[in-house]
């Protein structure tokens, strides 16, 4: 087995992957747990899947292209899991390193890692329903506020003059109730609003979170979308690096590992929009900076053509492990199909994972015929037809599918309902209405120094406290609607830059055309490591007498074939 120690790796005995011991490293402040610095660079959640997902060796090059991450974070991943897990690395007669982990790698890390365990419940089990519970609270203040609000101005206004006032008063509303009465302004039934779906909302989209799922409107209960209409649902492109990593790892193989600056314009962020003359000819650009992000994160190397033209190289990413090439290349080609099947999952209110069979019930369910499908994706096919559009799911994947290019998703307001947005607001001009009108009555009796008695002097303390959220309320809304313009209008101009780009490629006239032949011409096959063994010189998941014989028998292979070389000439 392989682990750390002092900076290098080195071979220890085998022991049980659920009694991991502290390993230790030497520091200036003396001897420090290398277990709790590994602790504090834990893997992401999509990089743990990714390698699940390859179901077998794995280099840097396949994680990276896999999980949207730079090529320096998988080799760190990579080295950290391996510890973690007491994977096996193997060494290539190139140097580079293959990695192999356990299959219920999830499991041996919660036996091994307190800080994954501690970050797993904090997730999954504690921070869900904390925020679930923030943001139902939120809305349950602002029924506390028009409460507060209206009832002391009821009792204020109805206690004001004297008793003979009063009892026209009492005349007046004599079989009306109170003026603010809920029963009629709730609708038949008020719990109506505090029914929720059985699981939690969160941020869509958000980089801790990336597998949660987009949320329908009609599932988020009003309290809840009364948080939605104050500060938003989160940032839509939250997972716009992994996506652009991804996308551009998976482009950069199938171009042999050599691309111009032209073809990586369509993922970037800062690309300016193509110079086209009069003839659909691309003018040369003397400033490419804006590809070096991307570059520098996938360890690219730049090359000047004989024609002067640049053309970037990324060696690294042309190797792959020979177990999992097969797998991560069928994800990346299929991560079009897979998104789509996700998408019709989640708006048909199944998990993305959802079995063959419980497709079929769902459609069998609801009297629709399955006959003819054969597969899993001839079932989703179906259930594509028959589901009705909905504009904010197909907002949520805007275009997100189209592997050639990186698009980006707009903000919207609110995912709420519309009647549930309609209705947030109109509660909290109406709370910063009656907020107002009751300061100006608590002020003249400021101006007296009269304080109110039992209830009302409660609400006259903290009086301060609800005219602040009253009008933070209304502020923030109206604030984050002129900040989301805005960054809509960035957004816009950037997929329009990107979809020109894409356009030019595919017109491929003039000097562009020069630059792509030059750098097919420097492209390379994808380099399989661990082809047979023959390439591996250093095994930790085997003896080193094997080690030694598979060398042998690699060098009397080389003999033979140099000995058969020279009886030809």
């Amino acid at each position: 087995m392989l682990t750390p120690s002092g900076g290098c790796f080195s071979l220890l005995p085998s022991a049980p992957r659920s009694a991991v011991k502290p390993l230790y490293s030497s520091t200036n402040n003396g001897i420090v747990p290398l277990y709790d610095e590994l602790m504090e660079k834990l893997p992401s959640k999509q990089v743990i899947k990714a390698i699940e997902k390859s179901k077998g060796p794995v280099v840097a090059s396949d994680l990276a292209t896999s999980a949207g991450i730079s090529l320096s974070q998988a080799r760190k991943d990579l080295t950290t899991l391996a510890s973690l897990t007491r994977g096996d690395i193997a060494v290539s007669s190139d140097g580079d390193l293959i990695y192999t982990f356990p299959n219920d790698i999830n499991s041996v890390l919660s036996a091994n890692s307190a800080k994954f365990r501690a970050m797993t419940t904090w997730k999954e089990k504690i921070f869900p329903p904390l925020f679930y519970a923030t943001k139902v609270g939120f809305g349950v203040v602002l029924l506390v506020s028009l409460f507060a609000i209206f009832s002391t101005l009821f009792f204020v206004m109805t206690s004001g003059g004297g008793s003979n006032r009063d009892d026209d008063r009492r005349d007046d509303r004599r079989g009306g109730g109170m003026p603010m009465g809920f029963g009629g302004f709730w609708g038949p039934s008020p719990f109506e609003f505090f029914y929720y779906r059985p699981y939690y909302s969160r941020y869509y989209y958000s980089p801790a979170y990336n597998d949660v799922r987009s949320r329908d409107p009609e599932d988020m209960g009003f309290l809840e979308s009364v948080f939605s209409y104050v500060f938003g649902d989160g940032n839509p492109n939250g997972d716009i690096e992994e996506r652009r990593l991804a996308l551009v790892g998976e482009m950069i193989r199938q171009n042999g590992g050599a691309v111009t600056a032209e073809q990586l314009a369509p993922f970037c962020d800062d690309a300016p929009m193509p110079l086209v003359n009069d003839d659909d000819e691309e003018r040369a650009y003397v400033d490419e900076s804006f590809v070096l992000p991307i570059v520098s994160q996938l360890d690219g190397e730049p090359q000047v053509t004989e024609e002067g033209d640049i053309v970037y190289i990324f060696p690294e990413l042309m190797t792959t492990s020979a177990k999992s090439s097969s797998s991560f290349s069928q994800s990346s080609k299929e991560m079009t199909r897979l998104r789509r099947e996700s998408r019709i999952l989640r708006r048909a209110g199944l998990e993305e994972d959802a079995p063959t069979s419980q497709i079929k019930t769902l459609l069998s369910i609801n009297g629709i015929s399955t006959r003819g499908a054969l597969e899993r994706s001839d079932l989703i096919g179906i259930l594509e037809d028959v589901l009705p559009d909905d504009d904010k799911s197909n907002y949520m994947d805007m275009d997100v599918d189209d592997p050639t290019l990186l698009l980006e998703r707009e903000y919207k307001f609110s995912l709420a309902s519309s009647f549930q947005t309609v209705l947030a607001g109109l509660l909290g001009v109406v709370n910063l209405g009656g907020a107002l009108y009751l300061g100006n009555l608590l002020g003249q009796y400021a101006l007296y120094g009269v304080r109110l008695p039992s209830y009302m002097g409660l609400v006259q303390q903290f009086f301060p406290l609800l005219l602040a959220y009253a009008v933070l309320f209304n502020a923030i809304p109206l604030v984050r609607n002129i900040w989301l313009s805005r960054q809509n209008e960035k957004i816009q101009r950037r997929n329009e830059v990107r979809r020109s780009w894409k356009s030019l490629l595919e017109l491929k006239a003039g000097s562009l055309k020069r630059k792509l032949m030059s750098a097919a011409r420097m492209g390379k096959k994808l380099k399989q490591l661990g082809s047979g063994g023959r390439d591996i010189i250093f095994d930790t998941s085997k003896e080193f007498a094997e080690m030694e014989k598979v060398k042998e028998a690699d060098e009397m292979a080389k003999f033979d074939k140099m000995l058969e070389e020279k009886a030809w000439e």
